[in-house]
């Protein structure tokens, strides 16, 4: 008897951690549909209402936050990109064109009063943004920031939903 009941707890246990792992899952997906959804909406409504394309406004975002550093973090900033011994990388969820590449390095330049040289790339896996690095250091602006606060928002429903099953 006592078997049976070992056995049957250790059925519980496993049907939990299975039910707790397909929970992670869903919450995954649903934050990936919704990522897609504030992405095509955010496309459609830029390119509607301010004739500008996302990715024109992910880099001005960019070069917003550039300007808006504090002393400290600039320096420290300025200090890695003058110093780094491999070329600074640039690195988007997306190609970017000509044009907004000499927008950034013109920012770059500006911001850091230099002739900073970076390497521009192409990263499809990062969520919708910009971020610059420099020999340990980074400055960036992204979506995934926005996409961070709608996924505890998503995972505190699924508890709830799991705290009244």
């Amino acid at each position: 008897m006592n078997d049976a009941h070992k056995e049957a707890d250790g059925w519980r246990t496993a049907q939990a951690e299975t039910l707790k792992n397909d929970e992670a899952r869903l919450g995954q997906e649903i934050t990936r549909m919704a990522a897609g959804e504030v992405f095509a909406i955010a496309r459609k409504t830029l390119a509607d209402l301010a004739t500008a394309s996302l990715e024109e406004r992910v880099g001005a975002m960019f070069t917003r936050r550039l300007g808006e550093m504090d002393g400290k973090a600039k320096e420290t900033l300025g200090a890695a990109l003058r110093s780094s011994k491999d070329q600074p990388v640039v690195q988007s969820a997306f190609d970017m064109p000509a044009g907004q590449r000499a927008t950034i390095q013109n920012a770059l330049n500006e911001t850091f009063s230099a002739d900073i040289r970076v390497r521009f790339e192409a990263v499809p896996d990062r969520i919708c943004g910009i971020e610059l690095t420099a020999n340990g250091q980074k400055i960036g602006w992204s979506i995934a920031e926005y996409l961070t606060s709608l996924d505890q928002k998503v995972g505190a429903l699924l508890d709830a939903q799991q705290g009244a099953k």
